[in-house]
């Protein structure tokens, strides 16, 4: 008796990450700290990048304060607050403050800025990013987290001119989940004779994402006939939904890799 195999492949998912830190597919960052509506909020945007006299490696004075993780490169953790809409830099600790208790001093770094121990972020005009809810975890280490909901807020040299807030920021298809979902799919949409010339074929299917668990595209390789090649795509565009991610404002274009293979006899 001839063996029967039907098998799908779900493969790692491929995220091209920014430069710039405050993008949406920066690679995780220590986080800074935000003390906003009676809570105190991790958030992955970095006011200080954004001073004139921004130094990590002399934030400390003569500490030497050096981040004890692998890929970490914040050597501190700053710490803000809201205060009738405008932003203040209250607290800089370092990387390591659980066991060195080293915190900046923002006399020496601010002389001319504090008042009530508090430093005016009026160098810093802006988005600033606020988690809320529930999250996942994106990608390979570092990676980065998606939260279901967000604010954004955006600043003009320390004060707050506008907040909105998101929500429904991730959505995990069936389809990404469990791949026997699409072999399901695609057995149910095409007839025996599509489905016949797919056979014993290894065909890399490429799904990205896009603006809505609706919007997404699809790419095929290891199709030579290009009417089957399009027929499937067409097919596999009619899937009710897809994966969808929203993060620091933008929605991600992630690609999600399959490799499907028919050797059904």
């Amino acid at each position: 008796m001839k063996r029967t195999v039907l098998y799908i492949v779900f493969l790692s998912i491929n995220i091209g990450f920014c430069q710039y830190q405050q993008k949406a597919g920066q690679p995780y960052a220590e986080p800074d700290l935000l003390l906003w509506k009676n809570d105190t909020i991790q958030i992955q945007t970095f006011p200080l990048y954004c001073w004139s006299k921004f130094d990590q490696n002399k934030l400390f004075g003569s500490e030497n304060v050096k981040p004890e993780c692998w890929g970490c490169l914040k050597n501190y953790t700053a710490e803000w607050k809201i205060i009738n809409d405008k932003l203040y830099l209250s607290n800089i600790y370092s990387f390591n403050f659980k066991r060195d208790n080293i915190k900046a001093d923002l006399n020496k770094l601010f002389p001319d800025k504090m008042e009530n121990n508090l430093v005016l972020a009026d160098w810093y005009s802006g988005n600033l990013f606020v988690p809320k809810g529930k999250n996942i975890w994106m990608s390979q280490s570092p990676g980065f987290p998606i939260y279901e909901s967000e604010w954004n807020l955006t600043f003009k040299k320390g004060k707050m001119e506008n907040k909105v807030f998101k929500t429904g920021n991730y959505h995990k298809s069936i389809y990404s989940q469990d791949p026997k979902e699409i072999v399901s799919f695609i057995d149910n949409k095409l007839d025996q004779e599509t489905r016949t010339k797919l056979k014993n074929k290894r065909i890399s299917i490429l799904f990205k994402t896009g603006k809505s668990k609706n919007d997404y595209s699809v790419f095929i390789k290891g199709v030579d006939d290009k009417n089957l090649e399009a027929k499937l795509i067409n097919t596999l565009k009619m899937l009710p939904d897809f994966d969808y991610y929203y993060r620091h404002g933008e929605e991600l274009n992630l690609t999600i890799p399959f490799t499907y293979v028919d050797n059904r006899h």
